[in-house]
Parts: C-alpha cells; sequence; structure tokens
C-alpha cells in the first residue's frame, strides 16, 4: 500500500566555515525576520520569506524574549550534495538559503543527522538558532510502498529501566535499549538544580541544550536498531500506547524518572523511519500487559519484584519484567487475547493496524516458526 512518508531532518549549518559577508547576510535575514513578524512590515526580507511568515507564525502570541524560527518555502531554497561542487572537508552537504542581501542567495555547508534519500522532496523548512549557532529542520516528504505481509512481530514495550526493551516473535530475541538515558537525565538533573541555586541562569540554558543533544542523538540510535530488526525479520512493528504509560501513579520519586523518559519522541522516531522503510507500526492498550504472564497468560498469581523481575506462580516463569512486557506488546499486536498462553497463537494472524497504521488496513503476519521453542539467548543492552 502506498503511503507518504514525512520526517523533519535537522541540519548543522557550519557557519564557522563561512565568509564574514554569507555569515552577516544569515544574521541580517534572521533578524529582519524576528522584526516582521513583530509588526514592522519594512524589514529587510526576502519577499517569499515574508509569505511564509504571514502562513506559518501566529503572531497574536509572540514573546518579546523569544526567538522564532525562520520559515523558507521550498521553491526558493536547495538542498543537496556538492551543490555547485563547493570544496570543503567538512561535508558532502549544501543548502542555498534565500536572503535579501544576496542576489541568489547563499550557499552554506550542513551537516544532516539523518538520510535524506535521493527520490525524496523536501518541502516548506525552517531555520533556527540555539546559542549562535545555525540549524536547518528539514521537512521530506517520499512516497513509499508498505508492506502488507509479514514474517513476524517485534514488540516495543516503553519503561523507567530501560526507556525500549524489544522482543521479536517468532525468534523472542530480546533487546534493551537505553539504560544510559537515565544517567543523562539523572545528571543534568542535578546539575540544573545546583546552577539554579546558583542562579547561573545563562550557564543553565547550554546545558539544557548539551542534555537534548545527548539524549537525542541516542534516541535516534535507538530507533534505528529497532527498525533495521524489524527489517532484518521481516517484521511488524507494534508498541505500546502512551496514554497508559503517563497516567501511571508511581510515586513521586517513579513518576519522575518515568515521565522524564522520552518515551513519544522516541516512538515518532520509530514510526517516521518504519515508515520511510516500508514497515508499519501499530499501537496497542498496554493494559494488563505488565501483570500478565507471557508464557501461560496468568494474570492474578503473578508478581513484579522492583522494576526488573516477574515472577509467575502459576507456571513458574521468572523473567525480565520488560521483556514480559513487550512479549505481551507483541501478542496483543497479533490481535491475540493475552491471557491465551503464547503457544496457541495461530499461524496466520491478521492485525487491524491502529493509528501508526495506513487507513486501519490489514497486515497479514504468518509466523512460521515454533512459538515455544527455546528463547534466543541473544541480549543487547545499548
Amino acid at each position: 500500500m502506498k503511503q507518504t512518508a514525512e520526517k523533519t531532518v535537522v541540519a548543522k549549518i557550519f557557519t564557522n566555515d563561512l565568509t564574514q559577508s554569507k555569515l552577516d547576510a544569515i544574521n541580517h535575514e534572521y533578524e529582519a525576520f524576528q522584526r516582521y513578524i513583530r509588526g514592522d512590515e519594512e524589514a529587510d526580507l526576502y519577499s517569499a520569506t515574508k509569505q511564509c511568515a504571514d502562513a506559518y507564525v501566529d503572531t497574536d502570541n509572540l514573546r518579546d524574549d523569544h526567538d522564532y524560527p525562520w520559515f523558507i518555502r521550498n521553491d526558493v531554497f536547495d538542498v543537496g550534495v556538492d551543490v555547485e561542487q563547493h570544496d570543503t572537508d567538512l561535508t558532502d552537504w549544501w543548502l542555498k538559503l534565500p536572503v535579501s542581501q544576496v542576489w541568489g542567495g547563499v550557499n552554506v555547508p550542513i551537516q544532516p543527522h539523518d538520510e535524506i534519500p535521493d527520490e525524496a522532496d523536501v518541502k516548506d523548512s525552517k531555520i533556527v538558532r540555539v546559542n549562535g549557532d545555525y540549524y536547518a529542520h528539514l521537512t521530506v516528504q517520499q512516497e513509499v510502498e508498505v508492506s502488507e505481509e509479514y514474517g513476524g512481530v517485534i514488540g516495543v514495550d516503553f519503561g523507567v529501566r530501560w526507556v525500549a526493551t524489544s522482543v521479536a516473535l517468532p525468534s523472542r530475541n530480546t533487546e534493551f535499549y537505553g539504560r544510559e538515558i537515565r544517567r543523562i537525565r539523572r545528571h543534568h538533573h542535578d546539575l540544573r538544580t545546583r546552577l539554579q541555586e546558583k542562579g547561573a541562569y545563562g550557564t543553565l540554558q547550554s546545558v539544557k541544550v548539551k542534555e537534548y543533544r545527548q539524549v537525542n542523538d541516542r534516541l535516534h540510535k535507538i530507533s534505528r536498531a529497532i527498525v533495521e530488526e524489524a527489517k532484518e525479520c521481516d517484521a511488524l512493528i507494534v508498541v505500546g500506547d502512551l496514554e497508559g504509560i503517563q497516567n501511571q501513579d508511581l510515586g513521586a520519586e517513579m513518576n519522575r524518572r518515568l515521565h522524564s523518559m522520552p518515551h513519544h519522541t522516541l516512538k515518532t522516531y520509530i514510526e517516521y523511519k518504519a515508515m520511510f522503510a516500508g514497515i508499519a507500526v501499530k499501537s496497542v492498550n498496554e493494559y494488563m500487559t505488565s501483570q500478565t504472564c507471557w508464557r501461560c497468560g496468568e494474570q492474578e498469581a503473578t508478581t513484579r519484584k522492583g522494576q526488573g523481575q516477574h515472577l509467575c506462580h502459576e507456571c513458574g516463569l521468572d523473567d525480565n519484567a520488560d521483556k514480559n512486557g513487550a512479549t505481551n506488546i507483541a501478542k496483543k499486536g497479533l490481535g491475540k487475547d493475552i491471557a491465551c498462553p503464547l503457544s496457541s497463537l495461530g499461524a496466520v494472524c491478521e492485525p487491524v493496524l491502529g493509528p501508526s497504521g495506513a487507513d486501519q488496513a490489514s497486515a497479514t503476519v504468518c509466523l512460521r516458526a515454533d512459538l515455544e521453542a527455546p528463547a534466543s539467548t541473544k541480549r543487547t543492552v545499548r
């Protein structure tokens, strides 16, 4: 089935590699944009950029102490590899920015954080300035063929100890992702507290930016790994509905840890990377996925010890709690009652794709292996 995949590719602009005249032209355009959206109709701004500002900026709710993204129209800028064969050791990618002070715009070197496919179209985008550095947020769209049949399913559980745990069926290969994100969050939380006590608000902002970059880099790597596994396994990806996670009350400290984990961002990255790879993503309700034993389906006689261990007093299962949840999410993705033993799954299931899937269409999942075979011993910690 054909779908339009869309993602935002963030690309750092290497301003240190620019001539002073180019940098001055970019700074001038950015500042003129800020004046124009605040009512200065005489601001020296590229005409198409004025039209973008009128279309995208809500001028009724602007803050005086806040900069806003400089929007650029897709028909007046260009992005690609070796535009006009410019030479730099930094990158092969270039962006031609429309500016009022230079006829034809200025070419600047950029480093995209993610792939821009040759077949993709770059739509209206924006330029963001953070601590004096410029970043292009490029909106990329591409028509893709999303598979309707799969040889398996990967369930993804979002948690506190690990930002995500994935279990593949039928192999039951288990991957644990992102424990270091807790460390990064905890470190920067403590650092921000100390800086606030000292009143060092300038340093506080740079710390927030550093934390965001570190966490975001890991989220891209995690989502890429999950999608790559799905490609290798020919698997549908099933994720937990985040509404249930965010409504949990686990106590003040655990709630802080839970809500500090970037689950929504990770889910978004998984969805768009999967879409570009032609893989569907389905969201399921997480109700009872943690309490239910994945092996026998018992829901009452189970115990979760802390955040790490799941015990079933019915069949004797002693397993990792996040792995248990991810396995049940995979079962739900197949349209099965999680109270049924894993061995009862049929050979062919037709799960209806949720909001992340296309047009509520059906995708056929053919489980071609014995689901009660010994679980894979591979357990990758990322």
